[in-house]
């Protein structure tokens, strides 16, 4: 293989490194660079057919190694590209362009790649120096960039943690308002004191403001994508759909004449447009359009199940002492038509994401929602 060629192969992995950084660390977007979405996807997706064979608890034990394991293994990914892309430069001028200690001696590649290691880690032994003012400039580069890649991922790691803790105070918030679960009826009755709602608009408000926050935080590192939590009440698809059926259920259950003022509230509208548009936002980013178009179960099963939910939702408002809406088949209509709009995008999500549906949203069971410490044999 010729010098040129070579040394051409070299700068075009300096190149997609630099791209790399730029798109993952430095530049906010939906899609990373290359190498990070490559790897995330690919090993997110053999990580998830492996999981998908395994009980739901140990399922979630496994999934939940997958995020810490990804960010440290494309920061090493990203140094070894590093070490050998100035290595690829090294390699024609190995020995001619470097003074050598003669008992250090090797062949040229290793040689190579040992200089471009102990440079880019600004070891630098001495037993190999560059002699040539060109082979000097290179070297003081690549001092210069491992130094600069190993600060950006430092405060890459920190800045994604902050946005994990804060995704998780998050989750915190909703899972005690909702009966430490998917009880949309106990997320209500939790702000029912003496006959009316108290500091719902409050609550709504706050709710919207952090899943914008939360949006903002996975277009910028989309990484967190595949922080999976082994409790369930911590994922994003429990946030989303409690703020969807929250919305969901205060248009079509609440009696419009008692809480018109409620129902109506502009509040109650920012959520649900906060909510969807990041569904829509993170299903786009994940490529999963395509797929959240599809139905998962039949027009049958999916009605008798949305009806269910209606009836267990209608059941608690009304033991909560809220009144609800008399025009039930009207109600229900209204329900049907709203879990039309998001379910099938978020079903695909919280799937894709590894989350089984009734897990997410208690629609077979709100017990089973509201237990995150089950044994395994309750999981299965």
């Amino acid at each position: 293989m010729s010098k040129s060629l070579i040394t051409t192969l070299g700068v075009m992995l300096l190149l997609l490194v630099a791209y790399e950084v730029y798109g993952t660390i430095l530049h906010a977007r939906k899609r990373p660079g290359p190498l990070s979405d490559s790897l995330n996807r690919s090993i997110w997706r053999v990580m998830r057919t492996i999981a998908f064979r395994l009980s739901r608890q140990r399922r979630h034990q496994v999934l939940n190694v997958v995020g810490p394991l990804l960010l440290p293994l494309l920061v090493a990914v990203l140094i070894l590209s590093l070490v050998i892309g100035f290595a690829l430069i090294y390699l024609p001028r190995m020995p001619a362009e470097f003074s050598v200690d003669p008992e250090a001696t090797s062949p040229p590649w290793i040689e190579a790649v040992y200089f471009s290691g102990i440079t880019l880690t600004t070891v630098g032994y001495g037993d190999i120096t560059p002699r040539a003012t060109g082979m000097r400039i290179v070297a003081l580069i690549e001092c210069t960039s491992g130094f600069a890649l190993i600060s950006l991922a430092v405060t890459y790691l920190i800045t994604v943690y902050g946005a994990l803790e804060r995704k998780r105070a998050v989750a915190r918030s909703f899972y005690h308002q909702a009966e430490e679960g998917a009880d949309v009826a106990g997320f209500l009755a939790h702000h029912f004191v003496g006959g009316k709602f108290q500091s719902m608009e409050t609550s709504l408000g706050a709710a919207a403001r952090d899943l914008q926050g939360l949006l903002e935080s996975h277009i910028e590192h989309p990484v967190i994508h595949f922080f999976h939590p082994r409790e369930v009440y911590k994922s994003l698809p429990r946030m989303l759909f409690l703020s969807l059926e929250i919305c969901s259920v205060i248009r079509s259950c609440l009696d419009a004449v008692a809480y018109a003022e409620t129902r109506d509230h502009p509040e109650v509208r920012t959520l649900h447009a906060s909510a969807r548009h990041m569904l829509v936002e993170l299903v786009d980013a994940l490529g999963l359009e395509h797929d959240a178009r599809k139905n998962l179960e039949s027009r049958f099963e999916e009605s008798r199940r949305w009806q269910h939910r209606f009836r267990v939702t209608m059941d608690g408002l009304t033991a909560a002492g809220i009144r609800t809406n008399p025009k039930v088949g009207e109600a229900f209509e209204e329900y049907r038509a709203n879990r039309e709009e998001w379910e099938a995008r978020l079903h695909r999500f919280a799937l894709y994401l590894g989350y089984d549906w009734d897990e997410v949203t208690g629609d077979r069971d709100l017990k089973y929602a509201a237990d995150e410490e089950m044994t395994e044999f309750q999981a299965d």
